[in-house]
């Protein structure tokens, strides 16, 4: 009887087990198969080909990992960007490839294989890696807060982006002096001269052209473009919200002030300035109060169309000039960083369509930026 109770309670301990911690002791893995290449120098030998062949094993393990790192959901994805550099310095701790699936066979010295690797001077592999799925996921979560908090629990972003077209740009240059250097002859009479050659002088003409007298910097005329600023809004509402955050819109949220506080960014951003500092302390501010996690400010430079004579498309350049990134709190907000230089070429048939789609893939661009800096701060 004692012997059967004991059965029955190795039986339920083993229940509890693999309904509370099986999760834990068993890691998630899938297959992936990648492919890797390696080449040699010189004459061919056997041991120069089984030294690329190794080499050429670790690429497909690598590109295994990278495979199935491209299918990772996107939100997922973004996330593991910002943590990669150290998950890749340490691949073999999230995944295990030793399987050959088709590698060289050096055996058959006269063999196609064997006359492609000697004309070539490279060799090709594929490896299966069994990846820890688990492993990853853990490493996610822990740089993230944001990626496992619940639908009720999303951080709110505040988005205040504008949009500047440049119309026009105004060049100084310096006076430019040419000097003119003219020589004249003067014929001597050969009776007046013992020798009889002829006298020369040399007179030099000054002109001045050019414009301004003093050394200026060039001037650049820009004119805000709400409806640009809307499109950015929206190409980055749509990244932040698959990294699982809750975009909001800035002008929204200050709606009562915001009339006073756009024209003040107006002025700055059209005469060529950023977004004035005291305008972005009166946001954060009332940010603040309304419990708002995160405040982006930022702007954007819309060049002008150009058409490309090749192809007759035309094309137009968008570039963020800057973006930072306000982490807020019960007390002073604190700056997660600042991003600058995304720029892409929009390009289609007309110039509208060439720059929303400049607007729509620079604003996207950077969105992604932004969220690999929030997540690799590792706070929500």
């Amino acid at each position: 009887m004692k012997v059967v109770n004991k059965i029955f309670f190795v039986i339920k301990i083993l229940i509890i087990f693999f309904y509370f911690g099986g999760s834990y002791a068993l890691a998630e893995t899938v297959e992936s198969t990648g492919v890797g290449t390696a080449t040699y120098e010189g004459v061919y030998t056997k041991k120069k080909v089984l030294e690329a062949i190794e080499t050429a094993k670790s690429n497909a393990c690598v590109n295994a990992f990278t495979k199935h790192i491209k299918g990772m959901e996107e939100s997922k994805r973004m996330i593991f960007e910002s943590i990669q550099d150290q998950i890749y310095n340490n691949l073999s701790e999230y995944m295990t490839c030793a399987t050959e699936v088709d590698v060289p066979d050096l055996s058959k010295k006269k063999s196609d294989e064997v006359k492609k690797i000697k004309a070539n001077k490279k060799v090709s592999v594929a490896m299966r890696a069994d990846i820890d799925v688990t492993r990853i996921n853990m490493e996610i979560n822990k740089s993230s807060k944001v990626f496992d908090s619940s639908t009720g629990e999303k951080s709110s972003l505040a988005m205040i982006f504008f949009s500047r077209t440049i119309v026009g740009q105004r060049e100084f240059e310096e006076k430019v002096t040419d000097v003119e250097q003219v020589t004249s002859s003067i014929e001597v009479d050969e009776e007046e001269t013992d020798t009889g050659i002829s006298s020369e002088s040399t007179g030099t003409t000054a002109t001045t052209t050019g414009g301004s007298t003093l050394k200026k910097a060039n001037v650049t005329q820009y004119k805000v473009d709400d409806n640009d600023s809307i499109k950015l809004e929206a190409g980055m509402k749509e990244i932040f919200t698959k990294a699982r955050f809750e975009p909001r819109s800035g002008k929204r949220l200050v709606r009562k002030k915001w009339r006073t506080f756009r024209d003040e960014i107006v002025e700055s951003l059209e005469s060529g300035g950023a977004i004035p500092e005291e305008v972005r302390w009166d946001i954060e501010d009332i940010l603040m109060d309304k419990n708002i996690s995160y405040v982006v400010f930022a702007y954007f430079d819309v060049g002008v169309a150009q058409t490309n004579p090749a192809t007759g498309l035309i094309n137009v350049n968008v570039a963020l000039a800057i973006a930072e990134i306000i982490r807020l709190g019960d007390s002073d907000p604190v700056s997660l960083g600042t991003i600058s230089g995304v720029q892409t070429k929009g390009q289609g048939s007309d110039s509208e369509i060439a720059k929303n789609n400049g607007i729509n893939k620079t604003a996207q661009k950077t969105a992604k930026k932004l969220v690999a800096l929030i997540n690799s701060k590792g706070i929500n």
